[in-house]
């Protein structure tokens, strides 16, 4: 592998930096705009450790090949020249999550929870297919120009199906962004993944971190201990859901990346307006519950006339709402209205049983009489 190629791909610049490798932009021999991660280990490293950190490259290189997906960065090569590997993936135009933090602060409710939405459809994928990320941070979150949140970066990716690297003991991820297991090197699942991306929506939304500490002993002792503060800023279902991914008990935590979904989406609840139903959403608070009905019933009247016909009641003059069978809102009947052959004779059947059962009905003077 010569300084200007890798394979054969030729290199164009340096994207990134990291403890074990570089990336770099390459361009392939059909001309396509490529991203080259490529591994390097220090000549102090001793042999168990390279092994370790190949198999760990290796693994990224299966992991990430394996997914498909609109929010997971495609795989294109993975291959080996004079004892160094390189895994080639798509070239992605955006920044980072940790970039645009730096750069504009916190994330608006909006769009912060588009992105986590995206995250959160990527992570079920990969759980599906037994693939847990183990690094979920700000830096692994690529948003591209169109708005769309790539998940990136799964050198840490356990396929739990396997067992030789993902020992219990073992302490790997970035600090401030690990779930409590994790920290305690215990092995971890999919629940270890909602509580990164939980932090990670933390950080969104405040641009601070959730846990944080003068040196990683401290940070692991925050994130096993601390609870964060509070987000003013956000609606109170996103405050809950947050919560929930932060619970230090994986049980207590969303059991899947598709139900931390469900739980950012707000439920919303019918309010009986007539013919045409008005949404509402849920909240926890009953003043805001009470406020809302309040609003939905103030705009029932403008929902029915919209569905009105071009006609009047009789008596009130309001504008006929079509498909009812009185006016709604002083009841006349409609004029307009057939009765069908059913509904007569269900009408008589009635009557019948009314004249049958008057005599009994009479007062008592009316049998004195």
């Amino acid at each position: 592998m010569t300084r200007q190629t890798i394979g054969s791909y030729t290199i164009t610049g340096t994207l990134g930096r990291g403890g074990m490798g570089q990336v770099f932009e390459a361009q392939g021999a059909d001309g396509r705009r490529v991203a080259v991660k490529t591994m390097t280990m220090p000549e102090t490293m001793d042999a168990s450790a390279r092994w370790e950190a190949v198999e760990r490259f290796q693994r990224e290189a299966r992991a990430v090949r394996s997914l498909e997906h609109p929010h997971i960065v495609s795989v294109l090569d993975v291959g080996e020249e004079g004892g160094k590997f390189f895994i080639v993936m798509e070239y992605l135009q955006g920044q980072s999550v940790r970039e645009l933090l730096d750069m504009a602060g916190a994330f608006s409710v909006e769009r912060a929870l588009k992105t986590t939405g995206q995250v959160c459809e990527a992570l079920a994928y990969a759980h599906e297919r037994n693939v847990v990320h183990r690094d979920i941070k700000p830096d692994n979150i690529m948003v591209l120009k169109d708005g769309r949140a790539k998940l990136t970066d799964f050198g840490l990716a356990a396929m739990t199906v396997e067992t030789g690297m993902t020992q219990t003991g073992t302490v790997m991820g970035t600090f401030c962004y690990m779930s409590p297991e994790q920290a305690r090197g215990e092995k971890v699942d999919a629940r270890s993944d909602i509580f990164s991306l939980g932090a990670t929506l933390y950080e969104m939304l405040t641009c601070r971190q959730p846990f944080s500490g003068d040196s990683p002993g401290a940070i692991i002792a925050s994130i096993l201990n601390d609870e964060p503060a509070a987000i003013p800023e956000a609606p109170p279902e996103v405050q809950r859901a947050v919560k929930r991914c932060l619970c230090k008990e994986p049980g207590k935590r969303f059991q899947s990346a598709r139900e931390l979904l469900e739980g950012l989406t707000p439920q919303r609840t019918v309010v009986d307006a007539g013919p045409a139903a008005v949404t509402a959403p849920q909240t926890a608070d009953s003043g805001s519950r009470h406020e809302s009905a309040v609003a939905q019933a103030r705009a029932a009247p403008k929902a029915r006339r919209q569905l009105s016909v071009g006609i009047a009641c009789p008596k009130c003059g309001e504008r006929w709402v079509a498909g009812r069978a009185a006016c709604w809102k002083c009841g006349t009947p409609d004029p307009r209205r057939s009765v069908s052959k059913v509904e007569r004779s269900a009408q008589d059947t009635i009557l019948e049983a009314v004249k049958q059962m008057a005599p009994r009905r009479k007062k008592w003077w009316q049998f004195w009489k």
